[in-house]
C-alpha cells in the first residue's frame, strides 16, 4: 500500500536522504565492499534506509545493487518495469553531478508519452519511483561524460 500522497499521484517522489560522512571516505577510494555492506546493514528491520522507505509504502523484501555507469562504454538502458516489484529508487553518490553528461534517469506512465527526465542528482537526493505493478516504466540514458554513481534499490 502507498503511503505518500505525491507518490501516488505523480509516481514519484524526490528527497533527501541522510548520509554519513563515512560515505564520502568509500567513494574517494573506492571502497565497493564496504560500501554494500554499509547499505546492507540500513537496509535491515529498523534500519535507516529501510524505515525512510517505508514511510512512503508498504513493503517486505528490499534490494539494492551499487550502479556505476561511465562514459565511454556506456549505453543508453532499455525500457523496463521491474516486474512485480512495488517501488525503484536511485540514490545519488554524485559529488559533482554539474559534470555528469547523459545518465538520466526517465520515468513514465505505461498508459502515456509524457515521460519525466532526472538528470544525475545532487549527493544524497533519492529519487523514489512506482514500477511495473502500479503501471510504471522506466530507463536509464547512457552517460556520454563523467561517472554516475548511485544505489539503485527495488522494494517488493
Amino acid at each position: 500500500m502507498i503511503k505518500n500522497t505525491k507518490l501516488f499521484e505523480t509516481g514519484h517522489v524526490i528527497a533527501d536522504f541522510p548520509l554519513p560522512p563515512i560515505i564520502l571516505n568509500m567513494l574517494q577510494t573506492k571502497n565497493w565492499k564496504l560500501l554494500d555492506d554499509y547499505f546492507l546493514d540500513i537496509s535491515r528491520p529498523n534500519g535507516l534506509l529501510r524505515n525512510f522507505l517505508a514511510a512512503y509504502l508498504e513493503f517486505e523484501t528490499l534490494e539494492h545493487i551499487i550502479a556505476i555507469r561511465k562514459s565511454p562504454e556506456d549505453e543508453d538502458g532499455i525500457w523496463h518495469d521491474d516486474g512485480s516489484r512495488f517501488l525503484g529508487f536511485s540514490l545519488s553518490l554524485n559529488q559533482n553531478p554539474e559534470n555528469i553528461v547523459g545518465g538520466e534517469l526517465r520515468f513514465k506512465s505505461k498508459e502515456s508519452d509524457n515521460i519525466s527526465v532526472f538528470p544525475p542528482q545532487n549527493y544524497g537526493k533519492i529519487i523514489l519511483f512506482l514500477s511495473g505493478i502500479y503501471g510504471y516504466e522506466h530507463m536509464v540514458s547512457a552517460v556520454t561524460k563523467g561517472e554516475r554513481v548511485v544505489i539503485a534499490g527495488w522494494c517488493s
